[in-house]
């Protein structure tokens, strides 16, 4: 992208502004991110929807609506400033967004405080009164097992899009978690994507904003702790998802048995199984983790949830 594209986006977006350098922020397969600097003003975020990758179909202006309804809320989320559904700049569809100037957890030293301003943030999330902020859109499973059936549908999609489908390990961990869906709540709003990495912190040490909202969805909100949990494991913690101390207080004041956190962890390993294939196929850059690290802690996942 050239900074005369970007302006050109940028007009189409309802925003003049003279462009006068842009840096891509992402080195994965999300939307593309790119912080624009303008001649005046602040910086600016434009989002990029990709065609193909690890989450398609992609949406941007679904995740725009998701910022717009959160807007004023207990969560702290970057402004949505305009919005192309198909910009003729970039050839597709973009939102532009506020730049928050502030690092992301995994660039400040780690600390209690942190950790529960992180929890406080996820836990705000899923208390979120879905239907008031006018998130239906978003299509609410109902309580039980079809919100497990539903996001394992869209990954038993990409990965035959992918054809990665075949994979013994991914046969494996797709079969344990088709066989033992939890008994779900009344779904909850869920990030999606509770990586530390979208968690921004801001000068008094809490979390000001939470940002990357293209996986949000009406769901178990026990699938964003399996999700730090899978994470964790792959970043080498042996910690039992329900000792993991992020998940930890979050499960016990559910009320909820450990089984289902261990349910939703291997959920979890399973679409980030499928994201290895994808991402080693059509990434930017190779992933953070390796298939061997897959293969480890899946182990340890399939043999938690059936022991």
């Amino acid at each position: 992208m050239t900074p005369e594209q970007a302006a050109e986006a940028l007009a189409e977006c309802g925003i003049r502004a003279a462009v006068t350098a842009l840096r891509r922020l992402d080195g994965g397969v999300s939307n593309l991110t790119w912080r624009l600097d303008a001649a005046e003003g602040p910086p600016l975020v434009l989002r990029v929807e990709r065609e193909r990758g690890i989450f398609q179909p992609y949406d941007v202006l679904r995740e725009g609506r998701v910022l717009r309804a959160l807007a004023g809320s207990a969560v702290p989320v970057p402004a949505v400033l305009g919005e192309s559904a198909r910009s003729d700049a970039l050839g597709a569809a973009c939102i532009v967004i506020e730049w928050i100037d502030a690092p992301h957890m995994g660039q400040v030293a780690m600390s209690p405080g942190l950790f529960d301003a992180y929890r406080a943030a996820v836990d705000a999330i899923h208390q979120v009164d879905w239907r008031a902020a006018g998130l239906d859109f978003l299509g609410a499973p109902a309580p039980g097992a079809e919100a497990a059936r539903r996001d394992l549908d869209a990954v038993d999609a990409r990965a035959a899009a992918f054809d990665c489908a075949d994979d013994p390990f991914i046969i494996e961990l797709g079969a344990a978690a088709r066989g033992a869906p939890p008994d779900s709540p009344a779904p909850r709003l869920c990030h999606g994507d509770i990586n530390v990495f979208n968690y921004l912190v801001g000068g008094d040490g809490g979390i000001c904003a939470v940002v990357d909202w293209e996986q949000a969805q009406l769901g178990d909100p026990l699938s964003d702790w399996g999700l730090i949990c899978a994470l964790s494991g792959l970043r080498g913690s042996d910690d039992a998802p329900e000792q993991m101390p992020l998940a930890r207080p979050s499960l016990l004041a559910s009320g909820r048995p450990a089984r289902e956190l261990r349910y939703w962890t291997l959920h979890q390993l399973y679409k980030l199984a499928v994201i290895h294939r994808i991402w080693s196929e059509i990434g930017d850059a190779p992933p953070w983790y390796t298939w061997a690290d897959v293969e480890r802690v899946g182990a340890a996942a399939l043999g938690r949830l059936r022991g």
